[in-house]
């Protein structure tokens, strides 16, 4: 089993949003707080709080819609940074989150702690306080870098029992979990899993991994076996970066109906441009879930704005127009 690192700039949509530590902001995403300041946080308010209860506890509560498109071109230039100081191919699971295969960078490095200080020095250079963690699997590595620690191997599972149900991000499976008095990771991880599958489906199985420690799919830089990809050619090529994204939504579109006829969900996926001074430009997104059409275009839009502001796509720096399609 390959070790996974995970690394997390804390509060990435608040910090996109652009408050300050002291002023009490919220993030909102479908009605529910997605994020908040640490002057909200100190008042009582909570991630997944609706906003009125937050406002209860803060009046003075600002809340914003959360600006996903924003929170990814704003990221990308760490990412990048990261893979030209320290280690290459990242994945990103979120904005303000990375995952990377760990032993080839640590082995480099001369081992995890030394990786970790190097990455949170970078993005601290950056003006990014960041923290990370590693473990036998993303969902593991993910809740270590919240604390900064290095979960040992083989121990994920040890790891992650004492947490709530909760942090596996389903909230009708864990309220059922709740109803029949399993409220920790450890306990779900304990039940047998036939009788998980036969009681909770296929999603409650796969959460029964996670709560396991068990990777559904390892982080990698290699393809699986499997060609899913789909692509699109503009002729002739264009300057224009909408028809890029419209054209990468029509793409997803596409590659979710032949997944879906080949039985399996989009949950990793990497996005690639063609210039056309003939270089390629490319990025790699993981999701716990599943990447919908309309979330690939998001990101993909989010990308290619960093790219230009950066003149990533013109081949210089700054921010300069692209000068060729």
């Amino acid at each position: 089993m390959d070790r996974v690192l995970c690394v997390w700039v804390p509060d990435w949509p608040v910090r996109v949003a652009g408050a300050a530590p002291d002023v009490p902001l919220a993030v909102m995403a479908g009605g529910l707080v997605l994020a908040c300041s640490p002057a909200a946080r100190a008042a009582g308010v909570r991630r997944g709080m609706r906003l009125r209860p937050a406002r209860a506890r803060c009046p003075e509560l600002r809340a914003v819609e959360r600006d996903v498109e924003e929170e990814i071109r704003g990221f990308e230039p760490l990412v990048r940074e990261l893979e030209e100081a320290v280690m290459p191919r990242l994945e990103v699971v979120r904005p303000g989150l990375l995952a990377a295969p760990a032993r080839g960078p640590a082995r480099y490095w001369g081992g995890e702690q030394q990786l970790v200080a190097r990455v949170t020095t970078v993005l601290r250079e950056l003006g990014h306080p960041a923290r990370a963690g590693a473990g036998d699997t993303v969902f593991a590595a993910a809740l270590a870098a919240r604390s900064g620690v290095l979960v040992p191997p083989g121990e994920s599972a040890a790891f992650l029992a004492p947490y709530p149900a909760g942090v596996l991000g389903r909230p009708r499976l864990t309220e059922l979990l709740h109803r029949l008095g399993i409220t920790t990771l450890g306990a779900f991880a304990a039940l047998p899993a036939d009788r998980v599958a036969a009681r909770f489906g296929a999603e409650g199985l796969a959460a029964h991994r996670t709560a396991r420690g068990v990777e559904a799919r390892p982080v990698s830089s290699r393809a699986g076996t499997a060609d899913h990809s789909v692509t699109h050619a503009f002729e002739p090529a264009t300057l224009l970066l909408e028809p890029v994204v419209f054209a990468a939504k029509a793409a997803a579109d596409r590659l979710h109906q032949r997944l879906t006829a080949a039985g399996v969900v989009c949950a990793r996926l990497e996005a690639e441009v063609e210039l056309g001074d003939g270089r390629r430009l490319s990025r790699v997104f993981r999701h716990e879930g599943r990447l919908s059409a309309a979330a690939v275009a998001e990101r993909v839009r989010g990308v290619l704005r960093a790219w230009e502001a950066a003149g990533t796509l013109a081949g210089g720096s700054g921010a300069d127009a692209p000068t060729g399609p």
